[in-house]
């Protein structure tokens, strides 16, 4: 009986430790439930910067965020500008790197 009730407890942590996994809500390579909404934030409060800025808020510069990574996309007059779009993104809370797609057109 003791065998039996022994193997039965074995089995089960076995079944726990299945259904639960190794912790992480989400497989490998995408993000938690926790990691989505701290991308949200981060896109947010780049935005936030962004806009704050004189010369930034004239333009319509695209920001994402994923696992920290923020991504900017747009058009702007000069390499200036689109280095400062950079800066301030690199210089908020959250953002782990910066992949500045920002293209410069000229007149």
């Amino acid at each position: 009986m003791r065998l039996l009730v022994l193997s039965s407890l074995v089995l089960l942590s076995g079944c726990t430790a299945m259904l639960l996994g190794s912790g992480s809500s989400a497989p490998s390579g995408e993000r938690s439930a926790a990691r989505y909404a701290a991308d949200a934030d981060t896109t947010a409060a780049v935005r936030q910067r962004l806009g704050a800025d004189a010369v930034l808020a004239r333009h319509a510069i695209g920001v994402s965020t994923y696992k920290g990574r923020v991504t900017l996309t747009g058009t702007v007059e000069s390499y200036t500008v689109r280095n400062r779009a950079g800066e301030l993104a690199n210089g908020v809370a959250g953002v782990t790197s910066v992949d500045n797609r920002i293209g410069v057109h000229a007149d």
